[in-house]
């Protein structure tokens, strides 16, 4: 309800004020829900991303989330004697776990790829790095790899004609945050082009964090890892053992 309340002020502020009384260039933003926080049942998240801006006919939003950076893993299998093993893996660092990219219509339409390349905006300009001392003969391929298991996953994604704009002042779009999203706080940035310039921008942050039993258990997991590791074994182990005790009864 606080931020429809914002959201209706926003409107008829922007409404009312005259385009002299404005800050120039200025952006006021906020979100629907700034902290998410993910139980056992967890579905994903949807959230509502408005504000105001001093736009012109013309004038282009685009809304960059990234969450949390670190170490991401691409796999290679290859099918040995009828079986699918992984045979060979790259780490890449400095990879965002989740990086969405939203428009009010095609990137391509907006910037030309140098500023997309310089701005990271764009999937495949992402400033990602293979873990030093990695030997790979084919970087690109290797590289696309990464891009199409993070889109699969519903972690990286491209959403053009997503953002609306209303007479060149609001702007709004929805968020998704998919069910496997990683915890961390996610970086939101709001970027106002005019002609293909960046004109202002404005940043905002989405806190997600586990909560209920899924808490216990990840905070067991990250404070006592090898603790954790060894119970995992020794469960699987049991399980194992007493599914293997019902067959043989039956």
């Amino acid at each position: 309800m606080r931020h429809l309340i914002f959201y209706l002020f926003l409107i008829s502020l922007t409404l009312s004020i005259p385009f002299e009384a404005k800050t120039e260039n200025e952006i006021v933003a906020d979100l629907s829900q700034g902290n998410v926080e993910i139980s056992t049942n967890f579905l994903g998240a949807k959230i509502l991303l408005f504000g105001a801006y001093d736009g012109k006919k013309g004038d282009d939003i685009i809304v960059v989330v990234t969450g949390p950076k670190g170490l991401v893993t691409i796999q290679k299998k290859e099918k040995i004697f009828g079986m699918w093993i992984n045979t060979k893996k790259v780490n890449y660092i400095n990879t965002p776990k989740y990086f969405s990219i939203s428009s009010n219509r095609p990137i391509d339409e907006i910037l030309d790829k140098k500023t997309q390349k310089l701005s990271q905006i764009g999937l495949n300009n992402l400033n990602v790095r293979i873990q030093p001392g990695t030997k790979i003969v084919d970087d690109k391929t290797w590289r696309e790899a990464l891009t199409r298991n993070m889109i699969k996953s519903k972690l990286w994604s491209i959403n053009e004609n997503s953002v609306t704009l209303n007479k060149n002042a609001l702007f709004r779009s929805y968020l998704r945050l998919p069910s496997n999203v990683v915890v961390g706080e996610f970086d939101v940035k709001i970027l106002h082009y005019r002609n293909g310039d960046l004109i202002s921008k404005e940043k905002n942050t989405i806190n997600v964090s586990k909560s209920g039993f899924s808490a216990e258990i990840y905070k067991i997991a990250d404070n006592y890892s090898t603790l954790y590791g060894i119970f995992a074994v020794l469960l699987a182990v049991l399980i194992g053992w007493g599914t293997s005790l019902i067959f043989r009864r039956f």
